[in-house]
């Protein structure tokens, strides 16, 4: 059985989708980060956006609480169960955001044609806004290919099963490479196996 590469979460062209076409926000900056996946997969949004937005992994709990001590210097609120709440739902797509003094954010998590969608679009109000988003533009695509790929593992499983494949092989390649070393360590010093 030939095993194919993993796919991977990459960034595409923010148009706007169905939903957000209609939550009436101006685009000052968007990003679409897109997960190709199986036809195993989960073709519930909702189930996609409870995990992305509502169980992130660990390491997104961490830098929000970095996030939130850091904005806290200016005035501005910190993550909360509102920040991602969501304000439409249809059958292929979730529309969740929220709307702060300095900007207001919408993000589309849309299940079409072999891949899971994140589509965000902010309108910025202020400079404070502007300001918000030189460090968000910086790391943004990257944080949500990170956390698709981590749902993708979750609920696809034949990405998962894959996964678990190309583990074992690799935990297998470890484990032969170690033992032909202790094989070549013993032979070389004359010792024996017993």
């Amino acid at each position: 059985m030939m095993m194919l590469p993993r796919p991977r979460a990459y960034s595409a062209e923010a148009s706007p989708t169905a939903l957000l076409a209609g939550a009436r926000i101006r685009n000052d900056w968007s990003s679409r980060q897109r997960q190709p996946v199986t036809s195993r997969a989960s073709a519930d949004p909702a189930e996609w956006t409870r995990l992305l937005f509502h169980t992130p992994p660990t390491w997104v709990v961490s830098g929000l609480a970095i996030r939130d001590r850091l904005v806290a210097l200016v005035g501005l609120r910190p993550v909360t169960e509102d920040t991602f709440r969501v304000l439409a739902q249809s059958e292929q797509e979730v529309l969740l955001g929220s709307d702060d003094r300095h900007l207001d954010f919408r993000a589309s998590v849309r299940c079409a044609h072999g891949t899971v969608d994140v589509v965000t679009f902010v309108q910025v109000h202020n400079a404070l806004g502007w300001l918000y988003l030189v460090p968000v533009r910086l790391v943004h695509s990257m944080i949500v290919r990170r956390m698709l790929r981590h749902a993708a593992d979750r609920l696809d499983p034949g990405r998962s099963s894959h996964a678990t494949v190309q583990r074992s092989r690799q935990v297998e390649e470890i484990a032969t490479r170690v033992r032909d070393d202790e094989f070549r360590r013993i032979a070389t010093r004359g010792g024996h196996l017993l």
